[in-house]
């Protein structure tokens, strides 16, 4: 009966909430009603009388459903308001006066054909060349990259050691700085010509500390790619809404990279804290702690790679989650000091986030044990427990879909989650326990000509799909000897399944295609034209796609040209030598040969103004734009 009540109850309230902004408020408030019911129910039912080891399976998983919903109970606080943002451009500056930035591109060993693509947009960048100056951070050392950045004209920073790591490397070049602002970028993370100049206006605020523009990706990811999914890049769900929703309580949290400081105010907190291999959690809180004010522009300014295997993604997370933890606990954001109850309720869901690899550890395993022992976890009949767990769950269900904006779907979290798991349940472990480790950088562009089976990173997903089908090979025998509880059977091999398909899921993840290129090539959606010369023929085509290697043309007509033959291309007035890679039709698929740091700034400023997401989220900044601004534009209109 409490089931049928609440679930008439929820959807009535979620029907209403569909109306009106406004009526969230009450699915909100019956939502919390019902997890305030089942969290007490779920206390009473805690086996306390079949022994000690259905007790501790009892309490362990008591307490992975009480981590659950706290993480839950976070997110119904951070989405339960609106973020917007007042429209600030540089003509907001006095007089003119625009403040003068040093750009970081920080670097430990990436490639320097990835570099230098950094470089070549940056220099691009559409701001007064006198109030700007672009420098290499190099941790690498090396004589290769200071050749490079001579030929570019940027500034070359290096030190003698790796100590601090990445926010060493910032500490070291702050040495050098003199402007009033400092943006970092990591190597691959390609800005737009306007990333200044939409993001350096929100300085007339003389309180605020950093900007924050989320990191987008223009290749697939390991998911997008290996499963051949259109689906939001993994990480979407983080960087454009749940950053979204942390602005609206002044919680940005700082990614790394594209992000544009007040440098007056980092060297005030003594500079990017060095306690952690993920330096960027602490310098934000630290900053916002002193009650400087932080922004977060939902535009898509400064576009990257994603980590296109399963192998160098679960190592960009352990190394995530490491130095998460590794900040909470120098930094723990419950006892900052100047912090707001809304920022230590963000900063703690960001704890609370890694500690849920330990949740769904639980949540894998507990079906699995029971199936194999019969051993008593929840003393409760099933229908009892149905009663109450069907509205506790279509609670969650009916407010995630009201407050998330659609970038995450429960089915893909739910494969997400399991895919990480195993691995950041050791990151966690190893942290805890004080264990060294290696830091490791991700790897963003590789290359590889066949198949392969990551057999290491899908062993934890392999050991689980064959225990879950022994688990159900050895209960489904206990059914037909009537020695297991039916009810109890089927609910836990609907579980166990559920799990089964996210593992594998993973599984498939782990095999990876083939990568054939090392750079990525984008489409271009300007109408360009070029004039090619073969052998003293000339022909015009459209350019298709570019990357900084090479190019795809459509021709007029299809042309007897051959393959590995040098032809010259004229685009915009500069001449590239090229090589024909391949021939289809009316297809033409061209090599540059030796580029010149003017053509590859021509280049990357064709790049970045067609350079796009893989996939593209229906979301944009929203502006609140001041009544002299409406008054002007009216007047125009």
């Amino acid at each position: 009966m409490y089931a049928l009540i609440m679930v008439i109850t929820l959807l009535l309230s979620y029907i209403v909430s569909k109306q009106k902004v406004e009526y969230r408020k009450i699915l909100i408030f019956i939502n919390a009603v019902v997890c305030c019911i089942y969290i007490i129910w779920r206390i009473t039912v805690i086996p306390i009388h079949s022994g000690i080891i259905s007790f501790l399976l009892g309490i362990t998983l008591f307490l992975a459903e009480a981590l659950g919903l706290i993480s839950f109970l976070n997110f119904k606080y951070l989405f339960t308001k609106k973020y917007k943002l007042e429209l600030k451009t540089l003509d907001d500056f006095q007089y003119g006066n625009i403040p003068y930035v040093d750009v970081l591109i920080c670097t430990y060993n990436e490639p320097l054909y990835l570099l230098e693509k950094t470089i070549a947009a940056s220099t691009n960048l559409d701001y007064p060349t006198h109030k700007f100056k672009i420098h290499v951070c190099d941790d690498g050392r090396r004589d290769s990259l200071k050749l490079l950045c001579k030929k570019y004209n940027v500034n070359y920073i290096s030190r003698d050691n790796n100590e601090g790591a990445k926010a060493g490397n910032i500490n070291n070049a702050l040495k050098y700085l003199k402007g009033d602002l400092f943006a970092v970028l990591d190597a691959d993370m390609i800005p737009k010509k306007e990333f200044l100049s939409r993001t350096v206006g929100y300085f007339t605020n003389e309180n605020l500390a950093f900007v924050q523009v989320p990191q987008v990706y223009y290749n697939k990811d390991t998911y997008q790619y290996n499963l051949m999914k259109n689906i939001p890049n993994e990480q979407d769900f983080f960087m454009r809404d749940i950053q979204e929703a942390r602005a609206s309580i002044n919680a940005v949290l700082h990614v790394g990279t594209n992000a544009l400081f007040k440098r007056e105010y980092v060297n005030e907190i003594g500079g990017y804290p060095t306690c952690s291999i993920t330096e960027d959690m602490a310098v934000g809180m630290l900053l916002q702690s002193r009650g400087y004010d932080s922004v977060f522009i939902n535009e898509e300014l400064v576009l990257g790679l994603s980590a296109t295997t399963f192998t160098e993604l679960v190592k960009q997370r352990d190394r995530w989650c490491r130095g998460n933890i590794q900040v909470l606990k120098h930094f723990n954001p419950i006892f900052t000091k100047g912090l707001t109850l809304p920022q230590k309720i963000a900063y703690f869901d960001g704890g609370v986030y890694w500690f849920s690899n330990l949740q769904k550890i639980v949540f894998i395993l507990f079906p699995i044990i029971y199936l194999l022992t019969r051993k008593l976890i929840i003393d409760s009949s099933i229908l009892t427990l149905l009663n109450m767990y069907i509205p506790f769950i279509l609670g969650q269900i009916l407010i995630f879909n009201t407050l998330s904006p659609g970038n995450r779907k429960l089915t893909w979290a739910h494969f997400y989650e399991i895919a990480m798991a195993p691995h950041l349940t050791l990151s966690i472990l190893k942290e805890m326990l004080f264990l060294k480790t290696k830091f490791n950088v991700t790897l963003k562009e590789i290359q590889q000509d066949k198949k392969q089976f990551q057999f290491r990173v899908a062993l934890p997903h392999i050991v689980i799909v064959i225990v879950t089908i022994i688990a159900w090979i050895v209960s489904t025998r206990l059914l037909i000897e009537k020695n297991i509880h039916v009810q109890a059977y089927l609910l836990n091999m609907i579980w166990s399944i559920y799990n089964f398909i996210g593992a594998i899921i993973c599984i498939k993840v782990s095999y990876q295609k083939p990568i054939f290129r090392t750079s990525e090539r984008i489409n271009i959606n300007e109408d360009i034209t070029v004039e090619c010369d073969y052998k003293q023929n000339k022909f015009k085509a459209k350019i298709l796609n570019l990357s900084e290697k090479g190019i795809g043309l459509k021709l007029n007509e299809e042309l007897d040209l051959q393959c590995e033959e040098t032809i010259k291309l004229d685009l915009k007035g500069s001449i590239f030598i090229c090589k024909i890679s391949r021939i289809n039709k009316d297809l033409l698929g061209l090599s540059f040969n030796k580029v010149t740091p003017y053509q590859m700034k021509l280049i990357m400023s064709i790049f970045t103004e067609n350079m796009q997401p893989y996939y593209k989220i229906a979301k944009s900044q929203e502006y609140i734009v001041n009544k002299k601004e409406v008054a002007e534009v009216a007047m125009v209109s």
